[in-house]
């Protein structure tokens, strides 16, 4: 259960069965938002698991609390389990529509390899475009209505961008153990000063183009919920920027990052109420 990480697994969940009630106008057919929620929970879970054990070395010196670290998780148990839960997403897709299906298939080889090319200093973008999965899921399930398209474009554009500050700032966390273990993050690689700056220029970047969604077509509630999370957003990076030494700061703004982070994505669930 902790490997799957259930409240990340779950709010994928929600958030590709939200997407397709969002883009289908709040009326969607209950098998479409059944399958939507067992794709996002599945693949974010297998995500979640093959990265736990690639990672096992670097999480003994990063986060030794974890399951496989503590020695209270199987290794060889967890691999089939990720197995079997991106096969249930393929299974259900392939009964679905040959559209949804390749999208879960899409998704899926960039969760799934993004833990095997750790060694590679533009893996951080492959994280980033796993997490705008639900949405595009949800755009695509509910038969791409070209009238959302543009809000589409822009709003997985700033999930996108978020992502990738809020993954720098983890890099600058996790700096001692991935040098150590040789992964090539922004961070080992051009320094954690440079890191720094790279980070607050991101997340600023991601916190302006949330704000600049609400200039498109959407309810009341959803432009108040996302200029909140993109002010939050903003403060956290910059005050992970000005204390980038202080591990509790940069702890704190990470979890912060995450709240800014939901709150837009409950911003997306009302955005057309």
């Amino acid at each position: 259960m902790e490997l799957m990480r259930i409240p990340n697994s779950v709010l994928s969940g929600f958030g590709a069965l939200f997407s397709v009630l969002v883009y289908s106008n709040y009326c969607a057919e209950a098998l479409t938002l059944i399958v939507a929620y067992v794709t996002g929970f599945t693949v974010t879970a297998a995500s979640m698991i093959v990265n736990d054990i690639v990672d096992l070395k670097v999480d003994t010196v990063n986060k030794p609390w974890k399951p496989l670290p503590r020695g209270e998780a199987s290794v060889e148990k967890s691999r089939v389990l990720a197995v079997a839960l991106v096969a249930l997403a393929i299974i259900v897709n392939a009964f679905h529509s040959a559209q949804t299906l390749l999208v879960t298939i899409i998704y899926s080889a960039i969760g799934l390899t993004y833990s095997y090319l750790r060694n590679k200093a533009w893996s951080h973008l492959l994280v980033a475009a796993s997490t705008t999965g639900p949405i595009i899921y949800g755009y695509i399930a509910a038969g791409a209505p070209v009238e959302n398209l543009c809000f589409t474009a822009i709003f997985t554009s700033t999930i996108f961008t978020v992502t990738l500050g809020r993954e720098f700032l983890k890099a600058i966390q996790d700096h001692e153990g991935d040098r150590r273990h040789g992964y090539r993050t922004i961070a080992t690689t051009l320094g954690v000063e440079k890191a720094a700056k790279t980070m607050l220029a991101t997340g600023l970047t991601g916190s302006a183009m949330g704000a600049l969604t609400t200039l498109t077509e959407t309810s009341t509630a959803y432009k108040a919920l996302i200029t909140l999370a993109a002010a939050i957003y903003a403060y956290s990076v910059h005050k992970a920027y000005r204390e980038r030494n202080n591990e509790k700061t940069l702890e704190k703004a990470r979890r912060n990052t995450l709240i800014a982070m939901y709150t837009g994505i409950v911003a997306f669930w009302l955005s057309r109420i």
